[in-house]
């Protein structure tokens, strides 16, 4: 069981041995000292209590309070006083005390006031702990909610700076083979950042992660209360930016099972108060679910592209059952990709039309070979057969839920401006720039590949029986972005 830890100060040698050994007989861990500059020098080994003296040489104990709090706000601190007066009461409330004393008193009013003092810090740290879980369950709704990963490690990381009341910090993930890093995240001043940074590349990514079990500490404060519990050393003397008197930074792994994937960084400019166990604890659980966080993605993005890969390879066979179609899909893909960044489109609309494009035509094998390959113009109702081909791409697709935007795309590329496409005869703005893009590349390649019934148009044909549609089906700026784009191709 952890003893509560107790500093008493007084000026009077017997008083303070006779508090000292009370207080020692119930159970508690205590030290004595007979000064506040004394007390000063233990202020960062994090107490409990602080039960100090009113007056005493040099530094009384309203004095003390005061400083002692700067370093260790979490200390409950107790006076004790020779006379009660209304004005030694509100001296003592002005100065953060939570009670007072007074002399004479015997043991029971000595263990009393203590425990009193000692219950009030216990409901304390347990609202502390309150929020800190609070702000953990919002950082584990956010890892659920959220699909973009840099969002979710910028508030991991502002969480942590914010809870821990830190300057700022950053998030440092490895390549594959430990020779780089990206700062997936910072915040704060970047000067510490980058020194961080490159102090880490300097050295050798391996010299601090081969055998990083636990946090390492960077500080130049000589009693730190986190020195016995964390490890520490510096790679020079250099690494804290000049007159960085009093500044800590914590470094701890993310980590996956026995796999370092990063670092979480957090520090502190010139702050009175010092890292504690209560800011460690909290910071390794935010490392711990960053980790968790870059694995499940790792995971969830090697399934993703695992699975987009079984329908690339079902399209291309799709695209094989007729000798009009070989690599049409494909063909597809290479034009939409060079025509959406030059439409001014989202990296998310981009990725979409990459991979829409790709399986637009997936739905057609619903459609049988025979049809497929007829020699003639299709019959009214072999075309209702054929125009079903979006609707069971859209199916096949709906089964995977990172398609959700490729999936719109695959559905209405075939729908026309003026409301003449199909499946749903959408019209106008209904049609998407991105559904655009795939419908235009996939007319054009059509269009310069020979059909059972017609020969390929010359890429000239194909570029003047786009441009005649121009405004009726086909968006007119996203035309004359790809004509001009197809102009340039050899």
């Amino acid at each position: 069981m952890i003893r509560e830890k107790i500093l008493i100060v007084d000026d009077q040698p017997a008083e303070l041995e006779m508090m000292q050994e009370i207080l020692d007989r119930e159970g508690y861990e205590t030290a004595a000292v007979g000064s506040g500059e004394e007390a000063m020098q233990l202020a960062p080994q994090a107490f409990d209590l602080l039960l100090t003296d009113i007056v005493m040489p040099h530094m009384g104990g309203l004095e003390l309070i005061q400083a002692f709090q700067e370093v260790s706000p979490e200390t409950v601190p107790v006076l004790i006083t020779g006379y009660a007066s209304i004005e030694t009461a509100r001296a003592a409330i002005q100065h953060g005390a939570y009670d007072y004393i007074v002399k004479p008193f015997d043991r029971a009013e000595l263990c009393t006031a203590v425990a009193k003092a000692l219950e009030r810090k216990k409901l304390a740290d347990e609202n502390i702990r309150l929020k800190e879980l609070v702000g953990l369950y919002r950082v584990s709704q956010s890892m659920v909610r959220s699909e973009d990963q840099r969002e979710v490690l910028k508030f991991i990381l502002n969480s942590g700076i914010s809870q821990t009341k830190s300057s700022g910090g950053a998030i440092l993930l490895f390549d594959s083979l430990k020779r780089g890093m990206v700062i997936a995240a910072a915040a704060g001043a970047w000067e510490v950042v980058a020194r961080f940074a490159n102090a880490l590349l300097e050295r050798g990514i391996r010299f601090w992660t081969g055998d990083m079990e636990e946090a390492i500490l960077f500080t130049d404060v000589e009693q730190h209360p986190l020195f016995e519990r964390v490890s520490h050393r510096y790679p020079d003397r250099g690494f804290l930016p000049p007159k960085a008197k009093g500044m800590e930074v914590l470094l701890l792994p993310i980590r996956s099972d026995n796999e370092i994937l990063g670092l979480l960084n957090v520090f502190r400019e010139g702050a009175p108060r010092l890292f504690g166990e209560g800011d460690l604890e909290l910071l390794t659980i935010l490392a711990t679910q960053t980790g968790a966080l870059i694995k499940s993605r790792q995971l969830f993005t090697e399934l993703e592209d695992s699975s987009f890969r079984i329908l690339c390879s079902i399209a291309s066979w799709v695209d094989s059952r007729s000798l009009c179609t070989q690599g049409h899909m494909k063909k597809v893909a290479e034009l939409s990709e060079q025509l959406a960044p030059r439409i001014s489109l989202s990296e998310a609309e981009i990725e979409a039309i990459k991979q829409a494009a790709l399986v637009h035509d997936i739905g057609m094998i619903g459609v049988s070979e025979s049809i497929l390959n007829m020699p003639g113009e299709l019959t009214s109702q072999e075309w209702d057969i054929v125009k079903l081909h979006p609707v069971i791409g859209e199916e096949i697709l709906s089964h995977l839920p990172f398609l959700s935007e490729a999936r719109n795309i695959v559905k209405h590329h075939h729908e026309r401006l003026d409301g003449s496409g199909y499946p749903d005869g959408l019209s106008g703005r209904q049609i998407t720039s991105a559904v655009q893009v795939v419908s235009i590349c996939d007319a054009y390649h059509a269009l310069t590949s020979p059909r059972p019934w017609r020969p390929a148009f010359s890429k000239e044909e194909a570029v003047a029986t786009l441009q005649g549609e121009k405004g009726a089906k086909f968006d007119p700026d996203i035309i004359d972005t790809f004509v001009d784009m197809v102009k340039e191709r050899k």
